[in-house]
């Protein structure tokens, strides 16, 4: 059996001890290299709307009222989980789907008559992991309209045809 003297367990404490230390510098080192400048992980929250006006004879149809809406610009059925994606120069950075549609109808007043338009809205928020600069655009479907990172925190409005 080792016996060891005072002074031989003081210096293996102060081994163990100098070995965690230099441990919990490496774990820092290596955590604070995937934050942003200001110590947090960089990234936002982009979220908004998008609306598809639905309009002529599909304004009454059993699509309509489930907020199915035909979108020729997406080339899509816009539809509750219908992926948005946040590209940033063409490169994905965030993603997130759409909400369930809220259907709105209404009239519009005009000569000789009136007529029946409808809209379905949904919602989305997309976490952004990867900001930067450039040109921000939101991608449905074959979609792919332009925003500021500001209008992406900010909430946007985005008009489907």
């Amino acid at each position: 059996m080792v016996r060891l003297s005072r002074s031989g367990v003081w210096i293996s404490i102060l081994i163990g001890f100098l070995l965690v230390a230099v441990a919990a510098t490496a774990a820092t080192l290596v955590a604070s290299k995937h934050r942003g400048s200001d110590g947090w992980r960089a990234g936002f929250l982009a979220y908004g709307q998008v609306s598809v006006a639905i309009s002529g004879d599909d304004v009454n149809s059993p699509r309509t009222k489930r907020c199915i809406a035909n979108s020729v610009q997406a080339g899509i059925d816009v539809r509750q989980g219908v992926p948005v994606v946040i590209s940033l120069d063409g490169r994905a950075v965030g993603g997130g789907d759409l909400s369930t549609g809220e259907l709105i109808q209404g009239t519009t007043h005009g000569r000789p008559s009136e007529s029946w338009r409808a809209s379905c809205h949904y919602k989305f928020s997309a976490p952004v992991t990867e900001p930067g600069e450039g040109q921000y655009t939101v991608d449905i479907g074959d979609a792919k309209v332009a925003f500021s990172m500001d209008d992406l925190r900010n909430g946007i409005d985005l008009g489907l045809s």
